[in-house]
């Protein structure tokens, strides 16, 4: 079993773990849950008074904690946490924004940082998911298939029931996929199709905003399709040319033949995984394209059509300048 037998079971084990993680003296969890809580209308029902008196308590405490947390906590205790509301979404066809401005607090670790391979060994000195302090934000964790697999909470999600999935988390490897994972990622998505519906994993290399250099995929359930998956696309068998190079094939081996050319030029990419196979993004480096003021990062939600605004007003002009910015990361371009 992967997390949960069903769908419904999932979202309850998802929304429990979530109101049990809070505690006096966990300035991460505090975040975590709360950056959790604003994705479903349910989930902030059930959390907000907890989330409330968490916040009252750890501020009466002033709590200490890990760097990064006692950065965005101090944002918090200026700002309140009562103006982070639910996330706003908005379609301006074929895109889609969404205004979630807690993700902006997000420390950018090595996701800001200009790569020359994407491939770097393993850190032990730098944030990784074997820290200590991460032990509470983990969801779910145990074998399938015969494999370990380490399932956490995304502390800034962006993503619907948004999951970090590191396979083997004891053999700390780095953020270079095998084919090997990306056979049992395959695999395990089609396979979960049915038990948990729209299941969908991605990743990023390094240099297409990667910003923790332990191998991990980024799972999420979301049952309408991401704007990349539309049929209008030549990729899907549609007349319009995706923005952006995209490959997409439902053979495992034809996908890790695209994915180890990319390895062997050292191209950045980023990969989702859905039911019907792999869509393969390759793009120009982080860094190497100027962003525009709304834009936290392209990374693989961004590259499957879905960005992420930190403040209301950005939406004004936003869509109009989707297309455009897409194909500026085209690495041929």
């Amino acid at each position: 079993m992967f997390i949960a037998p069903d769908l419904l079971s999932f979202k309850t084990h998802f929304a429990t773990g979530l109101k049990n993680m809070l505690t006096t003296d966990g300035l991460g969890a505090l975040i975590l849950v709360l950056a959790n809580s604003m994705q479903d209308p349910e989930l902030f029902e059930l959390l907000q008074d907890d989330l409330r008196r968490n916040f009252d308590e750890l501020q009466d405490r002033q709590a200490t904690g890990p760097e990064d947390d006692l950065s965005v906590f101090t944002a918090l205790t200026t700002t309140g946490i009562q103006q982070f509301s639910g996330w706003e979404h908005h379609a301006l066809e074929p895109w889609e924004l969404v205004v979630n401005p807690l993700r902006s607090l997000r420390p950018a670790r090595v996701s800001s940082e200009v790569f020359k391979d994407i491939h770097q060994p393993f850190a032990p000195d730098k944030f990784h998911f074997n820290k200590p302090f991460l032990r509470p934000e983990i969801l779910w964790e145990g074998d399938w298939h015969g494999s370990p697999l380490r399932v956490l909470y995304n502390k800034f999600p962006f993503a619907p029931w948004h999951l970090l999935v590191v396979p083997e988390p004891a053999q700390t490897l780095p953020q270079f996929l095998s084919q090997t994972h990306h056979a049992r990622m395959m695999t395990l998505v089609a396979e979960q199709a049915s038990v948990l519906p729209g299941l969908g994993m991605a990743f990023n290399s390094l240099g297409a905003y990667a910003s923790i250099n332990q191998l991990h995929f980024q799972g999420f359930v979301r049952e309408t399709r991401l704007p990349v998956e539309l049929p209008r696309w030549q990729h899907r068998g549609g007349d319009e040319a995706y923005p952006l190079e995209c490959w997409h094939t439902a053979s495992t081996q034809d996908a890790w033949q695209m994915i180890e050319s990319l390895h062997q030029a050292k191209q950045p990419y980023n990969l989702l995984y859905r039911a019907d196979g792999c869509y393969i993004l390759p793009r120009k480096g982080q860094g190497r394209v100027e962003l525009p003021n709304w834009a936290q990062g392209i990374a693989w939600h961004e590259a499957c059509g879905v960005f992420t605004l930190a403040e209301r007003h950005m939406l004004e002009g936003t869509g109009a300048e989707i297309s455009q910015q897409l194909g500026k990361l085209h690495h041929q371009g």
